[in-house]
């Protein structure tokens, strides 16, 4: 049986002082506002609906630091925690029934919800098919990712991640030098008798040698001169090298880049760019806010349970994580400090708010109470309690 809760219990109250104090602030700005600014004066407010008599079905899910289903049966939280003053305030009863993220907002479109409470991201789709509250908590995606040495090797100096990135300089190495070899070869060639004493004289290792010089120094744009083409097909063979060899050098810059974008966007303060996060393998949690912005910009990302997240890291299934800001850093303060780290991602924010059934008579009343709360000083230190542990 659901635990049934009423405004008659004892309940998670903010802290009474700074309500008080808070109240007392308002009231005396309020007084002082409509004595210099009479002519600015609201008119009288419209009643609300009438409240429902009947125990409310309200939705929640283990969403920390927003709901959190203690040992005990209780649920605690900052969402979990709101409501209750706000049920008190409208003397609501109501009784939590734990769903999923889908079961939220499927619940309310089939009735056997009324309100659904927790990090619920306003978005029109979902206004389609529920009523939202007023937002009470701004916040923006971020990224998760593992606290790993420079090479992301887990804080091993020679880990394995070190030696993919020594084999990738290689395999490059490896084809630029044979590039370079063939050209050398040509130049050799073509030179050899036109321009023997710059390369050897007859001397076949020595000559070859001396060409490989000169292709390194052309391919790396330093030119020093002491070895110069004199034949047309050579000077030919120069320019094409010239050229062909700011390829070649970008192709090996862009290898590079690509294999130290893990450990790029570890050092970095935020991602700021959505092509930051094509580069790696993301995990989000299906219908999250964070997946359907992933989807939106057509980045490939596996669908990862919610509380598999940190396991998916942990194995390698994938490399980030892309979730919201703050229920990454709860969880990762509370379960595996030092272990990752949370990067946010500073491309726009999203809003949560309670949802509601369609049509819901208890919105406007919800909404009157709800901008009381959250403009006192007990909300801030609710957020605090949570977000600073």
């Amino acid at each position: 049986m659901p635990h049934i809760k009423s405004s008659s219990k004892n309940e998670a109250r903010f802290p009474s002082t700074a309500a008080a104090t808070a109240l007392a602030y308002f009231l005396a700005l309020s007084l002082c506002y409509s004595e210099t600014s009479s002519e600015e004066a609201l008119p009288r407010p419209f009643p609300t609906p009438p409240l429902p008599t009947k125990i409310l079905a309200v939705g929640v899910s283990e969403d920390p630091p927003f709901d959190i289903h203690n040992s005990d049966g209780s649920w605690a939280g900052i969402s979990v925690e709101l409501w209750q003053e706000l049920a008190k305030e409208l003397g609501l009863k109501y009784e939590f029934r734990e769903t999923s993220l889908p079961g939220r907002f499927r619940g309310l479109a089939e009735g056997w919800l009324d309100v659904s409470i927790g990090p619920l991201t306003i978005t029109a789709p979902r206004e389609e098919v529920c009523d939202f509250t007023h937002a009470y908590y701004w916040t923006t995606l971020a990224v998760a990712l593992e606290v790993t040495d420079s090479f992301g090797g887990n804080n091993v100096p020679f880990g394995f991640t070190y030696f993919l990135f020594l084999w990738a300089v290689f395999k490059v190495a490896i084809g630029l030098l044979v590039v370079m070899a063939i050209v050398a070869v040509l130049i050799w060639y073509v030179e050899r008798r036109a321009n023997a004493g710059q390369f050897g004289n007859g001397n076949t290792i020595r000559g070859l040698g001396t060409a490989l010089w000169w292709s390194a120094v052309t391919m790396a744009s330093v030119g020093y001169g002491d070895v110069i083409p004199r034949t047309l097909i050579g000077r030919t063979i120069a320019i094409v090298w010239m050229f062909a060899s700011l390829v070649l050098i970008s192709t090996f810059t862009a290898t590079m880049a690509s294999t130290l974008t893990a450990e790029r966007l570890g050092k970095q303060s935020g991602i700021e760019r959505v092509e930051d996060l094509r580069q790696l393998r993301i995990g989000a949690v299906l219908n999250s806010f964070g997946a359907n912005f992933l989807e939106s910009n057509r980045i490939a990302f596996k669908p990862v349970p919610f509380d598999k997240m940190f396991d998916a890291l942990k194995t390698k299934e994938v490399q980030a994580i892309v979730y919201d800001e703050p229920i990454l850093r709860y969880a990762i303060q509370t379960q595996f400090p030092g272990k990752y780290k949370v990067l946010p991602l500073s491309l726009g924010g999203e809003l949560y708010g309670f949802a509601l059934r369609e049509g819901s008579t208890l919105r406007e009343s919800l909404n009157r109470v709800l901008l009381q709360k959250i403009h006192q000083p007990a909300w801030q230190t609710l957020i605090d309690r949570y977000q600073a542990r």
